[in-house]
């Protein structure tokens, strides 16, 4: 689960510490009262390092980097134009770590802007697990975002009827399995996080209540042109799923709309 390859966020090293302790004294300078906030100065590592999962925390200075994220859909693009099937998709995100793209659907919910986090193939009980858990914090505490990935490439849409294809009825049908698990299993994610949480610290109360308002399904397959051989009713079919199970429909080419949109934010 542990999203970044070559540093361990959960130890900093002498260097990062000193210019941590550095920039925090700085915060106090000259002031009677309270603290400055230089957090962006931090280095990168001390920024994952006061998260409550180091290894797991998306940083939200990276939004500023407008052409590392132009860089980065202008990839993904390239890559979903070669038809890649979904675990094609979910290698070249990992191994990229071109995790904003999956982070851009925070938009659509009103946590994730206090705190960010994105956990990979997040176990769930028994054989079940999510290709993408996003954790985010709100004014109302900490809620969960269970992303399943289907099939980029084929078509997500029956070609006579506009009714959803394989890939979203699989996607669908994976989501309602989660679901009948979180509600007996849910104490067993707690045991996850504890692996990934910042030394000494200890997870707050949202982790282990089953309080299903707190979560969010969203499925993603098929391509914009998908919808575009039967827009109306392709459309009308993703608000309707929305509005009778909860479960958000989206297709790979809204995370480049998305994510291009972050650029320049102070938060995801």
């Amino acid at each position: 689960m542990k999203l970044y390859k070559e540093k361990d966020y959960r130890i900093l090293s002498i260097d990062d510490e000193e210019k941590y302790i550095q920039i925090r004294d700085s915060e106090l300078t000259g002031k009677r009262f309270g603290r400055v906030n230089k957090f962006r100065e931090y280095p990168k590592a001390a920024r994952h390092f006061e998260h409550l999962f180091p290894n797991n925390y998306l940083d939200i200075v990276e939004l500023k980097d407008s052409e590392a994220i132009k860089t980065m859909c202008t990839e993904y693009q390239k890559k979903l134009d070669t038809n890649p099937n979904e675990q094609e998709m979910l290698n070249f995100i990992n191994e990229n770590e071109y995790y904003i793209l999956i982070a851009s659907i925070f938009k659509f919910y009103n946590f994730g802007h206090h705190e960010a986090y994105l956990f990979k193939e997040f176990p769930l009980a028994g054989a079940h697990r999510v290709d993408y858990l996003l954790v985010g914090k709100g004014s109302g505490g900490y809620e969960f975002i269970f992303i399943e990935l289907e099939h980029p490439s084929d078509n997500a849409f029956l070609s006579t009827t506009a009714d959803y294809a394989q890939s979203y009825r699989k996607g669908i049908n994976q989501v309602n399995d989660w679901r009948r698990t979180l509600e007996v299993h849910f104490n067993n994610m707690s045991i996850e996080f504890n692996k990934a949480i910042k030394t000494n610290q200890s997870l707050p109360n949202e982790f282990y209540l089953n309080d299903s308002s707190r979560r969010h399904y969203i499925v993603i397959a098929g391509r914009r042109a998908h919808y575009r051989c039967s827009s109306e009713k392709a459309y009308e079919i993703r608000r309707n799923e929305e509005r009778t199970s909860g479960i958000k429909i989206l297709h790979y080419d809204n995370l480049i709309d998305y994510t291009l949109e972050l650029i320049g934010k102070d938060s995801f």
